[in-house]
């Protein structure tokens, strides 16, 4: 397994993720494409749904991906509404992937999801953990109020910060990085763009970190502090390295 030291130092303690669609592709076709990319150390599996269509393509892709089980840390973010019987999924990832993101449902879910996760948490526990951090089930920040009402039933559950989200609802991520790093084992990293939104269509948020924004630098000395993943959760490898490209300028004054 690769160790630490990802982007030439800019954030010493962590590994940085992308997500498993940064060219049009599939699951293999994106880990093909991202093996000589020698600052990515992680890819998130996405599965935002799962039904007959993708457990075919996990099918004929499972060997395959397993074969870069030495060469990036896996996570996966599990389906968005989160259902019972998405064990299965669980279940078929358990060897591969460090930590399971989730959504947050509803408010008047939350004792019910609180308890569904909780359970697969005990059930599948942390081997080595999203580095750094000893909850392998993470939940998200995602629409306003259903973090905060998860919170009470983490019992086994850490936190995934999106910063994009918290930036969308106004709030500073330095800032809930700050009141939950006990909790926090993963980070998507990414900006928000509402000029480029309103011309291409796109949502505002999943956009390339600019460096030189005040929230990035208000969080940027904490990202060096971190010692989870860091996921750059942008859906373009051009967007990747345009971040990390802002991100390297920032620092060292170069390309």
């Amino acid at each position: 397994m690769m160790e630490p030291s990802p982007v030439a130092g800019i954030f010493p303690k962590a590994r940085l993720l992308v997500p498993s669609w940064v060219i049009p592709g599939t699951y293999l076709e994106n880990l093909r494409f991202l093996e000589d990319k020698s600052e990515v150390q992680g890819v998130e599996l996405l599965f935002f749904i799962y039904d007959g269509e993708i457990r075919d393509q996990l099918d004929a892709e499972w060997e395959g991906i397993g074969q870069f089980a030495d060469r990036f840390v896996f996570t996966a973010h599990l389906p968005d509404p989160l259902l019972p019987e998405h064990e299965e999924l669980v279940n078929r990832l358990n060897p591969l992937v460090r930590s399971f993101i989730v959504h947050p449902g509803p408010p008047e879910d939350a004792p019910a999801q609180g308890a569904l996760v909780n359970g697969w948490a005990k059930k599948y526990p942390s081997k080595a953990g999203a580095a750094g951090s000893p909850y392998r089930f993470l939940a998200e920040n995602t629409n306003a109020g259903r973090l905060d009402a998860l919170l009470p039933y983490l019992e086994c559950l850490g936190i995934c910060m999106d910063t994009g989200h918290l930036l969308m609802d106004g709030k500073s991520p330095a800032e809930f990085f700050k009141e939950h790093s006990d909790r926090i084992g993963e980070i998507h990293l990414h900006g928000v763009d509402r000029e480029k939104a309103a011309v291409d269509g796109r949502l505002a948020d999943h956009r390339p970190v600019r460096a030189e924004e005040k929230w990035f630098g208000e969080l940027l000395p904490l990202l060096r502090q971190f010692a989870g993943n860091i996921n750059m959760e942008v859906f373009s490898w051009e967007e990747v390295a345009a971040g990390i490209n802002s991100i390297r300028r920032h620092i060292y004054g170069k390309h």
